[in-house]
């Protein structure tokens, strides 16, 4: 088969060019496996987003006898928190956030900056606040350190780094004075029992509400799949991720998919074995 792949990035190579910060995958590294890619006969086409530039139906008109659909997982979970208006200067989605610092936009460093979750995104966006010149680095995290999902080593070097993490607290409310943020009013938590995921449910502590100043505010709580594109062309899971079979076919026989559209948030590796099981 002749292989091209269409990304809607200037650059190719999906979340792992747009999320990961260059301190842990150098771009040099990416543009390198883009390099072998094409040589291998590859076309990518960039800049190219499925639904608006061209629709799957266009694809299979074309004579494209299959499609893998592989397009992350990269919309931020709601906040949740009162008074979170992203017109307010210094409220930004983690994820987006550094979006646009591995696309290159220059961010004017704060000097106090809260990152709200405790996975991977909230580390990598403490750790990439702390190379930007922002002078103190919070995280919030509502349950403990032992049910933070981010990884040991990587929660390690972050504290060695200077990030402080303020555990078993949430903010609930933005503070605000002329349209910018000046603080984020927390709680307190206590842990429960186990809820769906397994860990411990954090539950408000009535009466310890607490505030925490701060310019900045990233949540990072959790990124979802955006598959609007697909326009309810094929069947998703109930999760709202794509529902395929263990080749990883999808309800429309010529399309397949795998990575985190159909896992959810997980690791390069797997999306690359899944990418490796459907072909």
């Amino acid at each position: 088969y002749k292989v091209t792949v269409f990304d809607e990035q200037p650059e190719a190579g999906g979340m792992a060019f747009t999320g990961i910060p260059p301190y842990r995958l150098p771009k040099d590294i990416l543009s390198r496996e883009s390099d072998i890619i094409k040589k291998l006969g590859v076309d990518i086409k960039l800049k190219t987003r499925i639904g608006s530039d061209i629709t799957l139906e266009e694809l299979s008109s074309q004579g494209f006898k299959a499609a893998f659909i592989a397009t992350g997982a990269h919309l931020s979970r709601e906040a949740g928190i009162e008074n979170w208006n992203e017109e307010y200067e210094g409220l930004i989605q983690g994820v987006k956030f550094l979006h646009d610092i591995n696309l290159g936009k220059w961010v004017k460093p704060k000097d106090k900056v809260l990152i709200v979750g405790g996975g991977n995104t909230a580390v990598d966006c403490a750790r990439t606040c702390l190379r930007l010149g922002f002078r103190e680095v919070t995280i919030v995290y509502r349950r403990s350190r032992a049910e933070m999902p981010a990884r040991e080593e990587e929660v390690e070097a972050a504290e060695k780094e200077g990030v402080k993490i303020h555990f078993l607290a949430v903010p609930v409310k933005i503070l605000t004075k002329n349209g910018r943020v000046t603080a984020a009013e927390c709680i307190r938590m206590e842990l429960g029992e186990p809820d769906a995921s397994g860990r411990r449910r954090p539950i408000p502590v009535k009466g310890s509400e607490f505030v925490l100043k701060t310019d900045m505010v990233l949540p990072a709580i959790g990124e979802v799949p955006d598959l609007a594109f697909l326009q309810n062309q094929i069947e998703l899971t109930k999760w709202g991720t794509v529902k395929v079979e263990p080749s990883h076919q999808t309800s429309q026989p010529w399309l397949f998919s795998g990575g985190d559209c159909v896992t959810g948030p997980a690791t390069i590796i797997e999306a690359i074995a899944a990418g490796n099981r459907a072909a």
